[in-house]
């Protein structure tokens, strides 16, 4: 007589394939549905009147209450805004715009004092239940971290390129002058500018974090889009990332409420993960990124992942909280998939699949996912970063550098070189609005497109997907590439006599 093992992942019956590797539960399409439908639905706060995204950072589920957990707003939110950048254009759910920018006016309106040492800065923590942003848990009142200050700055940048709106422009760039005022050029102990600061009077909590990249996005983006006075700044950064954390490893300093930690012991996996992310999208920063990015990937699979199940490794968060969790996994496979698109190869594509596919199964068919599997508290407890705006976009971001894991059955944009401001799905026919007039996007079509318009001009069909002002669509992997000089684009499977501006 044999007998079968049940394996479960919270709740979910584990599905494998006929190599006995872990498959998804679901479609990532459904996980990303229920994810996102639960934001939008997301419970109001008794006492406050607010979405709990706006007051809260987790919650349980088993009931349903929120965690009187400090709260994460300025990471959070930027999250919010990488969850926006990659579902609307995918989705054509509008609803998350308007979520978004409840958030942004919320970290706005609540800044540190323009009298205080560091000005016009976000705050990294806050206490629970209020929807009153000034500090908590182990960054103290009246301190934040540096990095995310930068990193919602960047989400400030992002949100103005979609909605044109000026004054999210001038927070990130107030963002951006409060950290040019306190850089520095930094040490082994020392970065550019502190983890953890007190904003009245600059006085230094915690003086190290790795995740310095967050400064360059953003003065990157500001100099990009013509402003002075970041060029020498990123220099700067990148010249400290180089020859600091990219040598000794040394990757720490991003996680809210992890106790302070002044002798350095601690590791995580987020910042090696998104310096990796920018070097792979921003070649000329870093003349060696072909051999730093599969190194920090490989780095963090030895040091953070756990033992493979079926296949899958499952990613923990930091050495201080050596757990693991689902976003981070989602992370891990993102990575490992943009690598496979670049490298093509195959044993990053293993990687990044079956990371992703244990990843889906934090999220339940009520839409709540949970932070991970671990008793008594994993399973049991979301956060709105680990379980929406650092989980969701993975898995976009998977899909767009595998797109033969992206639906089948209906249409979506997998990635744009440029924001998109507006987007419109309808029957054989999409059109939409970017930010920059030129730019690429690769769509995945469940219909042949006929013709596609840049503007009022009808452009040409290529042969290739590299020749701009024009269109290629591969019929076998319903693949279309986008490559404009318009900011208007319509997509037709039918002739189309005029076009309609979005």
């Amino acid at each position: 007589m044999e007998f079968w093992t049940m394996y479960f992942i919270n709740e979910h019956e584990i599905v494998l394939d006929q190599y006995d590797r872990l498959e998804p539960w679901a479609p990532y399409d459904h996980v990303i549905q229920l994810a996102m439908n639960f934001i939008k639905n997301c419970p109001i706060d008794e006492e406050s009147g607010l979405p709990w995204y706006l007051v809260y950072s987790c919650f349980w589920i088993d009931p349903l209450r929120p965690t009187r957990w400090p709260d994460n707003p300025a990471g959070k939110f930027a999250w919010a805004v990488t969850t926006l950048l990659k579902y609307y254009p995918y989705s054509g759910d509008a609803q998350h715009i308007e979520i978004v920018r409840s958030m942004l006016d919320c970290l706005i309106t609540q800044r540190t004092p323009d009298k205080f040492d560091w000005g016009k800065a976000p705050f990294a923590s806050a206490e629970p239940g209020k929807g009153l942003y000034f500090g908590a848990r182990a960054d103290g009142a009246y301190v934040t971290e540096a990095d995310k200050i930068a990193q919602a700055g960047r989400a400030f940048i992002d949100f103005y390129e979609m909605s044109g709106e000026e004054k999210y422009l001038q927070a990130g760039q107030d963002c951006a002058n409060v950290l040019l005022k306190h850089l520095k050029y930094g040490d082994e102990y020392n970065s550019p500018v502190p983890f953890r600061v007190s904003v009245r009077d600059g006085k230094v909590i915690e003086a190290y974090s790795a995740d310095m990249i967050q400064l360059i996005r953003l003065f990157a983006e500001l100099d990009r889009l013509g402003f002075d006075g970041y060029q020498g700044a990123i220099e700067q950064v990148w010249r400290w990332i180089e020859k600091y954390p990219l040598r000794n490893n040394f990757w720490k300093g991003y996680f809210e409420d992890i106790r302070i930690d002044p002798t350095n012991e601690n590791r995580d996996q987020l910042s090696p993960l998104e310096t990796a992310r920018y070097l792979l999208h921003n070649h000329e920063l870093d003349a060696d990124w072909r051999s730093h990015v599969p190194a920090l990937i490989e780095w963090v699979r030895k040091i953070f992942g756990a033992t493979p199940f079926f296949s899958a490794i499952p990613i923990r968060e930091q050495k201080y909280c050596f757990v693991v969790m689902g976003s981070h996994t989602a992370r891990f496979a993102s990575l490992c998939a943009n690598w496979y698109k670049i490298s093509r190869d195959e044993i990053y594509y293993e990687m990044a699949v079956r990371a992703l596919n244990w990843a889906s199964y934090m999220a339940n068919e009520d839409g709540a996912v949970t932070v991970g599997v671990d008793r008594p508290d994993y399973y049991n407890q979301c956060w709105f970063t680990d379980g929406y705006f650092d989980y969701v976009p993975h898995f976009i971001d998977v899909m767009a550098s595998i797109p033969s894991l992206a639906p089948e059955d209906s249409d979506h944009m997998l990635e744009s070189s440029t924001v998109i401001q507006k987007i419109e799905y309808g029957s054989k026919k999409i059109c939409y609005r970017t930010f920059d007039t030129t730019g690429c996007q690769l769509l995945k079509l469940s219909f042949t497109p006929r013709e596609v318009y840049c503007g009022t001009e009808k452009m040409a069909q290529s042969i290739n997907t590299n020749s701009n002002g024009s269109w290629h669509f591969d019929p076998t992997s319903h693949l279309l590439t986008v490559r404009h000089k318009s900011a208007e684009v319509l997509i037709s499977g039918l002739e189309v006599e005029t076009t309609s501006s979005v």
